[in-house]
């Protein structure tokens, strides 16, 4: 699987907004991106970026993120 976050983040300018999400016609799965929320998480806590929203997902009601929007910090 790609590397969701890194691909995201680099896309991302120094202050920009940005979006982290799985892309179906690659055949990433939102159960799959849950290690995405993970890696994004541990980027929020070294500084690089601040988290504004982590989306859930209401299909499958289990509660599981499907997409992540922040800011690129660094």
């Amino acid at each position: 699987m790609r590397d969701i976050a890194k691909e995201a983040y680099e896309k991302t300018s120094v202050g920009g907004v940005g979006w982290m999400r799985p892309d179906a016609a690659k055949g990433e799965t939102v159960d799959a991106f849950q290690n995405v929320t993970i890696a994004a998480r541990a980027m929020a806590s070294d500084g690089l970026i601040h988290i504004i929203v982590e989306h859930l997902e209401s299909q499958s009601g289990k509660g599981l993120i499907d997409a992540i929007q922040f800011r690129r910090i660094n």
